[in-house]
C-alpha cells in the first residue's frame, strides 16, 4: 500500500512539474467581433522541460485543439471532429506558435459571450496542458448600406448573386466601417471585415462600378477619406487615402466610363488608416461559410 501511495505521489509531483515546464497561452487581440468575423488566435507552446518536447496523437486524441464554451457553460462541438495537426518537436528552450481562425473550427457564429481556451494533449504523460480563458463575444453592427448584385458572365460564379452589406460597429476605442459579401440564395458569407475607422459627420458613399464590385468611400480623419474597393466574392481589391484640399473627394463617373475617386489628393505615401483586424486576415474557412437556410 505505501509502495502504490508512493508511486501515485511521484506520478503526483512529476505530473506537475511537467505543467511548469510546458507553458500554453492564447492570444485574441480584442474581446468583441462582428457576427462572421474571423476570429484569429494565436497559441504558443513553450518547451521549458529542457529536452524535446513531442506533440502528436494518440488513441485519437488530438495534440491540439480548443475548449469552446458559451456563457451558460455548454461546449461547442468543433466542426470537425477528425481535425488533427501533424507530429510536432519542440526542441528544448523553444517556442512553437500556431494561428488559426476558431471560427472555422468551431461554429460561433450566434451572438452572444463564447469562452475559448487553448488544450494541448501530451500523450506520453496523457495529459492535457491548458491556456488561461480568454472571452469573445459576437455582435452585429448598423446596417448602412446593402445591395444584391448579379456576378456578371466572365467572373467567378457567373449567373450568381451577392449581397454586399456595409455595417458601422462600435469597438471600445472608435466606430469601424465593416464589409459582408454572401451568397444568401446559397447560404454562403464569403466574408466579413472591417475596412477602417470611421469618422462621424459626413454620410459615406457606397457605389457599384461597371462590374457589380463595391466601392466605400468614408471620412477616416482629418479631411482624410479611404476609398475601399471590394470584388465580388469578399477580396480587398485596393485601398487608397486620399485628401481633401480644395473639394471633398467623391465616388463618381470619370470621362473614361469608370468609377473612380474624383475631387482629392491622393496620399501616395499615406498608410492605410488602421483597422482592429487587418482586412487580408485568413477566410473563415479555407471554403466559404454555409449558412442554414430559412
Amino acid at each position: 500500500m505505501r509502495r502504490l501511495l508512493l508511486s501515485l505521489l511521484i506520478l503526483f509531483v512529476a505530473a506537475d512539474a511537467l505543467h511548469a515546464q510546458i507553458q500554453v497561452a492564447l492570444q485574441i487581440k480584442r474581446r468583441l467581433f462582428v457576427m462572421y468575423e474571423p476570429i484569429v488566435a494565436t497559441v504558443s507552446i513553450r518547451n521549458l522541460s529542457g529536452r524535446d518536447l513531442p506533440l502528436a496523437d494518440k488513441g485519437g486524441q488530438p495534440w491540439f485543439g480548443f475548449e469552446v464554451l458559451r456563457a451558460d457553460g455548454q461546449p461547442v462541438p468543433p466542426n470537425d471532429i477528425h481535425y488533427s495537426l501533424s507530429p510536432l518537436i519542440i526542441p528544448p528552450g523553444q517556442t512553437v506558435q500556431r494561428k488559426v481562425v476558431i471560427n472555422s473550427l468551431y461554429p460561433v457564429r450566434d451572438f452572444g459571450l463564447y469562452r475559448i481556451r487553448a488544450s494541448i494533449y501530451f500523450g506520453p504523460m496523457e495529459q492535457f496542458f491548458q491556456s488561461p480563458m480568454h472571452n469573445v463575444e459576437i455582435s452585429e453592427g448598423r446596417v448602412l448600406w446593402q445591395q444584391v448584385v448579379g456576378v456578371p458572365d466572365g467572373a467567378e460564379g457567373a449567373g450568381g448573386n451577392r449581397r454586399y452589406t456595409v455595417l458601422s460597429f462600435r469597438q471600445p476605442s472608435s466606430n469601424y466601417l465593416y464589409v459582408r459579401v454572401e451568397d444568401v440564395e446559397q447560404g454562403t458569407v464569403y466574408c466579413t471585415y472591417p475596412i477602417g475607422k470611421q469618422i462621424t459627420g459626413i454620410d459615406p458613399e457606397f457605389k457599384l462600378d461597371e462590374q457589380n464590385n463595391l466601392h466605400v468611400l468614408h471620412l477616416t480623419g482629418a479631411k482624410l477619406y479611404l476609398h475601399t474597393h471590394v470584388g465580388l466574392n469578399g477580396e480587398l481589391v485596393n485601398q487608397e487615402n486620399y485628401l481633401a484640399v480644395k473639394h471633398r473627394p467623391s465616388l463618381r463617373v470619370n470621362k473614361y466610363g469608370n468609377l473612380a475617386v474624383l475631387g482629392g489628393q491622393l496620399q501616395t505615401n499615406e498608410p492605410v488608416t488602421d483597422t482592429p483586424t487587418a482586412p487580408n486576415v485568413p477566410k473563415l474557412s479555407d471554403r466559404p461559410i454555409n449558412l442554414p437556410k430559412g
